[in-house]
């Protein structure tokens, strides 16, 4: 009896740490999936959330898609309306793994630009500004 409530303890503690030790705030709590492998794909933006919670989706025939590939080049490829404009460069995450930077070129001078990840899962992306402004990507 004694080591079938030490056993429940253990067990319930063990929950208690796996339901707080998300990295992201919006979760996942927990995956077995590394997170350049969660990354790794093509997506497409699903909504924007602004800073006041005001969502919109993209412009009907927006075919824009951002691309992470896992040896870590970038793929920015803007497209609708009979326009489309590819962007190139590279990501990685950073330190503590909570943003993603992305480096490419504008004008032969290299940027860097930080995102904060919000929820990083297989079909799920969410990203944030600086701003507070919100871009929930799906796989495309």
């Amino acid at each position: 009896m004694k080591s079938l409530k030490l056993f429940s303890f253990a067990l319930l503690a063990f929950a208690f740490v796996l339901g707080s030790c998300g990295k992201y705030e919006e979760g996942p709590a927990i995956s077995l999936l590394p997170k350049k492998t969660r990354l790794a794909g093509v997506w497409k933006v699903e909504k924007y959330v602004d800073a006041n919670g005001t969502e919109s989706t993209p412009a009907s025939g927006d075919e824009s898609t951002w691309e992470f590939v896992k040896d870590g080049n970038f793929i920015a490829i803007a497209a609708g309306g009979g326009f489309s404009q590819t962007t190139e460069g590279t990501w990685e995450f950073s330190d503590d793994k909570e943003s993603i930077l992305i480096t490419f070129s504008v004008g032969g001078f290299s940027v860097t630009d930080s995102t904060k990840i919000l929820r990083l899962k297989n079909k799920e992306l969410w990203l944030t500004d600086s701003e507070g402004n919100e871009t929930h990507l799906i796989p495309a």
